[in-house]
């Protein structure tokens, strides 16, 4: 059946799948999604796994849309298209890649179906930058989040109070410390440091493993003299600049910065 082809299927005939990678929080702002299903119509069908005329069917991307209709639309059928057959991981893939392009996956599923990812391909970061297009330092990097990160990280994560570079950088800063890196997002979210005031954070930290979260707060957000050099950017460098930014979870003046002195350090400008 092809990916193309929509159709009209009861609700009731569906099931969803273990292989679709959304757990957080599916319901949340869940009534605002139906009242725009209610006014726009289904604007991108649900996934289904089977074969069309065989239910019951299974779910693996379009959970929040399936629980909009189910749930609050009381609706009796779903639009959906169905992905053929796939084996696990090709499923697992499927919703990972369906979901990032529709920005639709909280960064700790993510994290975890990435973690899995990994796992299931002998530890091949590669492997997984082929099935998901996403870069090799994303890839690393929520790794790094779901291995290292506390149950209370990921809450502030999911919550939104902090993103995943502030709890990179925590866990540097940190030196990998948990309580303390924990302490370091506490403070960020009480006094919001600026990019550059976040960026000393680590610099402090990985000074003096033994300063207390308070202290590097403290140091990283005094009064600091800093050099500026504005530059103009062409619209596609702009452009691509800041989809780097996202792929990367780093600041646009954190990347441009170390982009320019990679390519200084390359050149034999600097050490």
């Amino acid at each position: 059946m092809s990916l193309e082809t929509i159709r009209n299927i009861p609700l009731d005939d569906i099931q969803i799948s273990p292989d679709n990678v959304r757990h957080a929080d599916p319901r949340k702002d869940l009534g605002e999604l139906a009242a725009s299903i209610a006014r726009h119509g289904l604007l991108q069908p649900v996934v289904l796994l089977g074969e069309f005329g065989k239910p019951p069917y299974k779910l693996i991307s379009g959970q929040r849309r399936f629980l909009a209709h189910q749930e609050i639309l009381k609706a009796p059928t779903i639009r959906s298209v169905f992905a053929g057959k796939l084996n696990h991981t090709q499923a697992v893939v499927r919703s990972i890649v369906e979901n990032l392009q529709r920005l639709d996956l909280e960064y700790i599923d993510t994290a975890k179906a990435i973690t899995n990812l990994y796992t299931h391909f002998g530890n091949d970061e590669y492997k997984v930058q082929k099935e998901t297009g996403l870069s090799i330092r994303k890839i690393r990097d929520l790794i790094l989040v779901e291995a290292q990160a506390s149950s209370k990280m990921k809450t502030l994560l999911q919550e939104k109070k902090v993103s995943p570079a502030d709890v990179k950088r925590a866990i540097r800063a940190a030196q990998e410390d948990m309580k303390k890196a924990e302490k370091l997002l506490d403070l960020i979210v009480k006094y919001k440091p600026t990019a550059h005031q976040k960026r000393r954070l680590v610099h402090y930290g990985e000074s003096d493993p033994k300063a207390s979260a308070a202290t590097i707060v403290e140091e990283a957000m005094k009064p600091h003299v800093e050099e500026n050099i504005i530059i103009s950017l062409s619209k596609d460098v702009r452009a691509a600049l800041l989809e780097a930014t996202k792929a990367m979870s780093m600041e646009p003046e954190e990347l441009a910065g170390k982009v320019l002195s990679e390519w200084l350090r390359a050149q034999g400008f600097s050490k």
